[in-house]
């Protein structure tokens, strides 16, 4: 097995994106002609293979899995590899804890904690776009590193349990979205999303989605890590107010869950 993409943002955000060792931030600000460089590694601390550092009898699921793994620096990673004798499982395992210990006092404590905030370099969406069809869907998903949703309250059982089903395959494709190359399985992708928005569409729902750009920063000064934010809303047709591009309604013209989502918004 792989490390998945969802084990990857795990470990990232635990870890407050800096070596759990220096506790130097990995990742280094970009150029005015190169993007920022990242010198992060997701370093084993039970080792993958039999002849590693630290290696140890855990099955695969386990040796990919965000408890055994640790954020270091290029540096640190290599260090603790070279040097298995101090650097011992219950030692990495301490230094994992104390990290995430004080990654997470920093949001309780000081002015620097990690926040999200939005990109000043985007405008900020105001408008769901409407979605009717798979493939504009799973472009947003591919450019979002995190996901919201709202659904109404008051539902019917079968309805609830139909869009929970549909958020939770967006998320799912949230963590994958990264690891899928090929054109066939994007392709496949967006067929299983278009299948839950015909079937949303039968019982008249209607869903509408933006990705907003926001940046995580943690106020020491850096330049904000781009962190763009997909938003979905599954509503009652009759709930929805149809609009074009710049928010006014169109006359006259009821929601309908078969509106072309190229010409409007809701």
């Amino acid at each position: 097995m792989a490390v998945s993409e969802k084990t990857r943002k795990i470990i990232w955000c635990e870890a407050g994106g800096r070596c759990a060792i220096c506790r130097v931030q990995v990742v280094t600000p970009g150029t005015d002609c190169d993007d920022p460089s990242v010198f992060g590694e997701e370093a084993h601390i039970v080792a993958r293979s039999k002849g590693g550092p630290r290696a140890g009898l855990l099955d695969d699921a386990a040796i990919d899995s965000h408890t055994n793994l640790v954020l270091l620096c290029s540096k640190h990673h290599k260090q603790i590899d070279d040097q298995p004798g101090y650097y011992t499982v219950d030692r990495l395992r301490e230094i994992k804890a104390k990290h995430a210990a004080w990654t997470r006092s920093l949001g309780e404590a000081t002015p620097g904690r990690l926040k999200l905030v939005p990109d000043p370099a985007f405008p900020q969406p105001r408008i769901l776009k409407l979605i009717t069809r798979g493939n504009p869907l799973w472009n947003m998903i591919k450019s979002s590193v995190t996901f919201e949703y709202a659904l109404p309250d008051g539902l019917a059982e079968e309805d609830e349990d139909l869009i929970l089903e549909f958020l939770g395959l967006i998320q799912d494709y949230c963590d994958i979205a990264a690891e899928l190359h090929s054109v066939r399985e994007n392709r496949d992708a967006e067929k299983g999303l278009q299948s839950y928005l015909s079937r949303l569409a039968e019982r008249t729902f209607l869903v509408g989605a933006f990705v907003r750009h926001m940046l995580l920063i943690d106020g020491s000064g850096q330049e904000g890590t781009p962190w763009p934010m997909l938003r979905v809303e599954v509503q009652p047709a009759s709930h929805a107010t149809i609009t074009d591009e710049s928010g006014r309604p169109y006359p006259n013209k009821q929601p309908s869950a078969g509106v072309p989502d190229e010409e409007k918004s809701a």
